[in-house]
């Protein structure tokens, strides 16, 4: 059987991996104690946890990416060496899944021109011999994925230009649908744009607020022996607010509100319980003695 390497995909994934090694470098910088917790190398693509108590800020990325970017740019020496692991931690190698090294490891060292060392680790993957080979990097993504395991995604030459070119097209689309003539304007249109949001929000709301309140100071309710105030509201209506309103209106009266999407609220007067009154229907429940809230089919049977 033979075995054959397909080039293409193996240059890739030694573009992304060396940057994997960088990224590293760099992260160490920030936070002192970090260690590497997984990550996964593909055709330059690379994925990077990390342990951190936080998530790197905007500054904090643009360095990274600039500082990588630079030793790409200066054509820094990759050495890949086997020596005993002794003599490999002796180096400061960072080295992970201490248990699984044998006596003979492979050390990835990043020389700088002053002939200083910038990353080195123990590592048996297939690295490029000179980080100009990475091209160009480009970090896409960042998120949390525990409370101590922090993530990067990033990506290297060509799938750079890719990510440029999907930014781009975002940036034009942006542009276009705001009706403005270059990128420069995006940031003042869309503070123009939120506040214009922000103030037709308040208004619906105000105006939503006087709507429910009309609602529910109306004659437009029925009542029965356990209720005094029986409310069919619309759905549309936000239940939230409905529930804040007439816990203000009828802070003495024993009320239902619901709609025909099966939603409920009931109000208890003092001396009441909503709990028992729903136990007594027979829906379910979620609340006090004073406020009972739900969705439950169940209501509309009850007010047929």
């Amino acid at each position: 059987m033979k075995l054959i390497v397909e080039q293409c995909q193996r240059y890739a994934k030694m573009r992304a991996h060396t940057a994997t090694h960088l990224i590293h470098t760099e992260l160490a910088k920030i936070f002192k104690t970090t260690k590497q917790a997984g990550s996964l190398v593909d055709e330059d693509y690379l994925r990077f946890d990390f342990n951190a108590d936080r998530l790197l800020s905007p500054e904090e990325i643009y360095d990274i990416e600039k500082n990588i970017n630079q030793m790409i740019y200066d054509a820094y020496i990759v050495e890949v060496k086997e020596t005993s692991y002794d003599e490999a931690i002796k180096l400061w190698a960072k080295a992970f899944f201490e248990d699984k090294y044998g006596d003979v490891v492979r050390v990835v060292r990043v020389f700088n021109h002053s002939n200083e060392i910038v990353s080195i680790e123990l590592c048996g993957w297939t690295h490029v011999l000179n980080t100009k080979d990475i091209w160009c990097f480009a970090i896409t993504w960042q998120e949390a994925v525990a409370s101590w395991v922090k993530r990067i995604t990033a990506v290297v030459w060509p799938k750079v230009a890719v990510r440029m070119h999907e930014i781009q097209d975002i940036l034009d689309t942006t542009v276009e649908k705001l009706w403005i003539k270059t990128p420069t304007q995006l940031a003042d249109k869309l503070d123009k744009t939120l506040k214009e949001y922000d103030d037709m929000k308040a208004s619906l709301e105000s105006l939503e607020t006087n709507m429910i309140k009309d609602i529910l100071q109306s004659k437009n309710f029925t009542s029965d022996k356990i209720f005094e105030k029986i409310f069919t509201i619309s759905s549309d209506l936000n239940f939230k607010n409905v529930t804040f309103q007439a816990k203000w209106l009828f802070p003495d009266s024993t009320i239902c509100v619901y709609t025909k999407e099966w939603n409920f609220l009931i109000l208890a007067k003092k001396g009441a319980s909503a709990k028992k009154i729903t136990e007594e229907i027979g829906i379910k429940w979620w609340g006090t003695d004073g406020m009972v809230q739900w969705r439950d089919e169940k209501i509309l049977q009850v007010f047929k």
